[in-house]
């Protein structure tokens, strides 16, 4: 008898130690499948700056990308021929000048702005353009901004104060980083760019 009395209240004991442990394993459950819904979702990764494809061009296109390409290639020592009144069209002496730019950068020559010129061309340019920076590329970064983004900055290749605030509000609206200097993701970003009123 005195043996049946100790099992029964060791066995009560363990049901309700399991029943305990269970009632907290089904709260711990819900408050951690609540507070997994509570907390915020993790951000979606943007892709990253300049991801964006290069466009093409080719004879007979006309765009402020070909003007853009036409002056750095002159930065290069190339000759494009442009006609500054009427910068935009892709002619026969800009495919001669991107094809001789493509035979001495080992490209194929294809005559045309695609990916791997463009690639090369930002190479060879870019650097870093800066408040005090001056010339042809800075005329483009100019260019670009004007054409993109409505603006009205001389088109003097001089890199001074209002290019530099433009350079920054283009590079908000394209998710660059936001420093006023033009480098090669600036570039890449602002030739990728396709969403404006031409």
């Amino acid at each position: 008898m005195s043996t049946t009395s100790r099992t029964r209240p060791t066995g009560r004991l363990a049901a309700l130690l399991s029943a305990g442990l269970l009632v907290l394993a089904v709260a711990l459950a819900g408050t951690s499948s609540a507070s997994a819904h509570d907390r915020p979702a993790a951000p979606v990764p943007t892709p990253a700056a300049g991801a964006e494809p290069w466009p093409e061009y080719g004879t007979g296109d006309a765009d402020v990308d070909v003007a853009a390409a036409k002056l750095l290639l002159i930065d290069l020592g190339y000759d494009p021929h442009m006609d500054y009144s009427h910068p935009i069209p892709f002619n026969a002496q800009m495919e001669a000048s991107v094809n001789a730019y493509q035979a001495n950068g080992g490209l194929t020559q294809t005559g045309r702005l695609d990916e791997p010129t463009w690639e090369l061309l930002s190479d060879d340019t870019f650097g870093l353009y800066r408040r005090g920076s001056s010339g042809p590329v800075v005329e483009a970064v100019q260019r670009l901004l004007n054409a993109k983004y409505a603006l009205h900055l001389a088109t003097d290749g001089l890199y001074g104060p209002q290019t530099e605030r433009a350079v920054r509000s283009a590079q908000d609206h394209l998710g660059t980083d936001v420093d006023g200097i033009t480098g090669p993701a600036t570039f890449r970003a602002l030739i990728a760019y396709q969403g404006y009123d031409r």
